[in-house]
């Protein structure tokens, strides 16, 4: 906890001694941050190990940089800060870890000129947090004038400019490549390869690929579903293609990871234009200078090259195939138009629910089902691995309908509510350890602070025997410097403290909040995302027919209100971590 008391400060701006009185140095741990643009990878003189070595040799050169940490956003652009490694750094800022950063230059840090300008100037100094830019000799620890502040805002502003022009060039110039037929992208569709010695980097077919690409439209042609080309290519034993990609393996061979053929990956190659020889660009784009963040454009904004290389499937097969599938899809209960005004509702069980067998996450999915002369959305939860019942090695056979779902759900909770009785006495001690807790960690820090106020009164007295002559200046710079170390270690003690305090007060908030959710189940059927999320950990859906439940309490009251005894009410059992129920799925 920062201090603003002055009663005892005897080293305050009014109370200067002489010249010769020694401060002691205020000690930083520094992050040194370097980033490298996807545009400048290749640029010599800038790359991140260049940053890295001018930065750590200003700061060999400073005694009050104590440690350092190294943070390297590599191949990310200065326009934004959604960065993985400035996100970290800015986390160790928070807890403590960080209170200086140092960067090369200014457009390392970031391009974009409001956001810099807001940090440098803002949430850093409020945070304490000490800035360095190398080539920009600006620290923010040093006196500069409005010159100085006027140079770096107009430093920002250049490179916030510089970004968005080099934005505007590169997709001006994409596009019009993209216009002439040029392959602006890194892969071609599974079937092709791109022919880099073709200064249009223009598509050619491989054919080890090209007849799988084949096999897939004949049996679509034939009427066969998406689903049976998915086990019939998954029975083949084929590399789906981003494997293929990787290992150049038509089929799997020993060592290579058994990867599934997903409908999805089907679907997009039966659509898919480039097969019957068109170049179709543009499908996704960003633009940096509008800060219009990367997003799929509406068809009548693709730029689409007929005929720009050679067609494996002929036009008149592929356009069957599409006409065929589009009736399948407006006849299909999964997706037809009649539900097209009936919303999708969120998933309340996101991040919860899993398949028993292969761990992924289940996909959450909906059906039009008809009942009384209704239209309705039927939502069950489905692992993307259950294609084929048939094959046990490659079906996980997991499916349940929400319904029935929240049925077993709240019939688990229930039971484990009703293990504990007078829940309203418990969630008022809960509370009540809650504030006892909090007021422990205020005393600690209280008694701390006071030890703080005593080291200063005692340099104070110290003070004036130095003005009255019964000390040196050396015996008193002494008496100082041991002082201020001293409560430099109190200061770090109370910023644990409070440390501990934040994360013990998340803690038995999260619990409060538990028995809450708890309370509130009691009587009430329906199940909502917050309460789900705060009593449950993880759902697994096991083939046998078997549902586990791992929740996120196991007695969550006794860390809570051990302090305080028993509460004057049974308990009347005690409350699992894990529980498992037996039921027939429905499928």
């Amino acid at each position: 906890m920062a201090r603003t008391k002055n009663r005892f400060n005897a080293v305050s701006a009014e109370h200067t001694v002489a010249s010769d009185v020694i401060v002691p140095e205020k000690k930083y741990r520094v992050a040194l941050y370097a980033r490298l643009s996807v545009e400048k990878v290749s640029r010599p003189g800038n790359s991140i190990e260049s940053q890295l070595d001018i930065m750590k040799a200003f700061i060999s050169d400073h005694s009050e940089f104590q440690e350092f940490y190294e943070y390297t956003d590599n191949g990310y652009s200065g326009t934004n800060f959604e960065r993985p490694e400035f996100n970290r750094m800015m986390d160790d800022v928070r807890s403590g870890k960080i209170n200086c950063i140092c960067v090369k230059d200014l457009s390392r840090f970031g391009r974009d000129y409001l956001e810099t300008g807001n940090y440098i100037e803002t949430i850093f100094p409020f945070m304490g947090v000490r800035f360095i830019s190398v080539n920009d000799h600006f620290d923010t620890e040093q006196d500069y004038n409005e010159n100085k502040s006027l140079e770096i805002a107009l430093k920002n502003l250049v490179n916030d400019m510089y970004a968005k022009d080099i934005s505007k060039r590169l997709v001006v110039t994409r596009k019009h490549e993209m216009e002439r037929g040029k392959f602006t992208g890194s892969n071609a569709p599974y079937g092709y390869k791109v022919n880099e010695s073709d200064p249009m980097r223009r598509f050619v077919v491989d054919e080890p690929a090209a007849t799988v690409v084949r096999k897939i439209f004949s049996m679509a042609l034939e009427g066969k579903s998406i689903r049976k080309i998915s086990i019939y290519l998954q029975n083949e034993n084929l590399s789906i293609p981003a494997q293929y990609l990787k290992t150049g393996h038509l089929y799997r061979e020993d060592g290579d990871e058994k990867k599934v053929w997903h409908i999805g990956t089907l679907s997009n190659i039966l659509k898919n234009q480039a097969y019957i020889g068109n170049l179709v660009q543009g499908k996704r784009k960003i633009r940096l200078c509008d800060n219009e963040k990367r997003h799929f454009t509406d068809e009548d904004e693709w730029i689409i090259c007929e005929n720009a290389h050679e067609p494996i499937i002929s036009r008149d097969n592929f356009y069957k195939v599409r006409a065929l599938y589009e009736k399948k899809i407006n006849e299909s209960s999964f997706s037809s138009g009649r539900g097209k005004n009936i919303s999708i509702r969120d998933n309340k069980y996101a991040g919860l629910i899993y398949c028993g067998n292969c761990g992924k996450k289940l996909e959450y999915l909906s059906a039009m089902v008809d009942k009384n002369c209704k239209v309705n959305r039927k939502y069950y939860f489905q692992c993307c691995n259950n294609f084929d019942a048939s094959k046990e090695e490659v079906s996980c056979r997991v499916r349940i309908t929400e319904d029935r779902l929240d049925d077993v759900v709240y019939g688990i909770i229930k039971k484990q509510v009703e293990m504990c009785t007078d829940k309203k006495e418990i969630i008022l001690a809960a509370e009540n350890s809650l504030e006892l807790a909090m007021q422990k960690f205020n005393e600690k820090i209280t008694a701390l602070e006071g030890q703080i106020e005593k080291e200063e009164y005692a340099v104070s007295r110290q003070y004036e025997d130095y003005v009255m002559g019964k000390i040196s200046s050396n015996e008193f710079a002494k008496v100082q410097e041991v002082s201020r170390q001293k409560i430099d270690r109190i200061n770090e003690k109370i910023s644990d403290v409070e440390n501990d305090r934040i994360k013990r007060k998340k803690e038995l908030e999260d619990k409060v909040g538990i028995l809450k959710s708890m309370y509130r189940i009691n009587g009430k059927k329906a199940l909502d995302k917050s309460m789900l999320q705060t009593l449950i950990n993880k759902i697994e859906i096991m083939p046998d027919s078997e549902i586990r439940i791992a929740f996120n309490f196991e007695d969550p009251f006794i860390d809570m209100v051990g302090d305080l005894g028993e509460p004057d009410c049974d308990r009347g059992g005690t409350l699992a971590k894990m529980d498992t129920v037996e039921l027939g799925l429905e499928v």
